[in-house]
């Protein structure tokens, strides 16, 4: 439990480090960073370990997809939305990436979609538009797309989650995630060279040291600790990182960037962990009868990290 709550407070601070980073380099410059950092210190693993890395063009070409669709957009949008919204209210509506999990392995996975899912999946969207003040004016313009921006994050990480679970299966954990921020570091170097010159400023020691910390620690030191304790403990309770994270950044961003949390990000924050609850509780029933049924060989595939900043 200890590794759980230190995973959580690692990717909970995650997006205290994305807002800062952000104040000085662009977007897709924050996104490459970590991505480049991560690649770095999971690559280290894999030559320490001495564990091969697949050559095929097949398994490649997927890390690549993975690495553009559940790295590269998604830490770009959050990147984005943290220059115009709090880094607590980002947690909070990235929170809603099991939702989206659930919903797309519905149509891409072939899951049935249970009564419980779809309560669940109902009551989380419920939740998200009372966190992002839906029917209110702070909709409107740039806020409004910002509040947005994390929302689509989390639907990008669960649209990867469903691709790996198809076509990744046979791969380490490890080696996959190594595969990801490789390939969305390739993917965001030209972006992110291209908006420095164009619109980037040269960073302080603030924004260096948010950047060093959220990739080497909150991207590729996570990613690690996340699969050990997936290997460990299983996900069930892995999964408990998910309403822990939020947490966490509200707390962070009230004591170190003074985020005021106002009581309806609190009972929307509240109905969405809740709908998550629901949701990975019957998904999880789902996979142990399935796993039952098919027999000891056969298991539900291996969650990725979700919930990341």
């Amino acid at each position: 439990m200890p590794r759980l709550f230190a995973l959580s407070f690692i990717w909970g601070w995650s997006f205290l480090f994305i807002q800062v980073a952000g104040q000085d380099l662009t977007p897709s410059a924050v996104a490459a960073g970590r991505t480049f950092l991560g690649a770095v210190v999971l690559l280290t693993v894999l030559r320490i370990k001495r564990i091969p890395v697949p050559r095929d063009r097949r398994t490649l070409l997927g890390l690549l997809f993975v690495g553009g669709v559940g790295s590269a957009i998604p830490f770009t949008l959050l990147a984005w939305g943290g220059q115009h919204i709090d880094s607590g209210l980002s947690a909070v509506l990235n929170a809603s990436t099991p939702l989206f999990t659930a919903g797309l392995a519905v149509p891409l996975l072939s899951e049935r979609a249970k009564p419980r899912v779809i309560v669940g999946l109902v009551m989380g969207f419920v939740g998200v538009a009372v966190v992002a003040g839906v029917g209110g004016d702070e909709l409107s313009g740039t806020h409004g797309l910002a509040v947005m921006a994390p929302v689509a994050a989390g639907f990008f990480y669960g649209l990867t989650f469903c691709f790996a679970a198809r076509n990744l299966m046979d791969i380490p954990p490890v080696v996959a995630a190594t595969g990801q921020v490789v390939g969305a570091t390739l993917l965001l170097a030209p972006f992110a060279i291209v908006t420095t010159i164009t619109d980037g400023h040269a960073p302080g020691p603030r924004q260096i040291g948010s950047m060093l910390v959220l990739g080497s620690i909150g991207t590729g030191v996570a990613y690690i600790l996340s699969f050990r304790i997936i290997a460990d403990l299983g996900p069930t309770v892995a999964s408990l990182c998910t309403y822990i994270i939020p947490v966490v950044a509200l707390a962070v961003g009230a004591l170190v960037l003074d985020e005021s949390i106002t009581p309806r990000v609190i009972l929307g924050g509240a109905i969405t962990i809740a709908a998550v609850a629901v949701v990975t509780r019957a998904r999880q029933h789902a996979a142990r009868q399935h796993a039952a049924a098919a027999g000891p060989d056969v298991g539900a595939p291996a969650p990725q990290p979700e919930g990341a900043g």
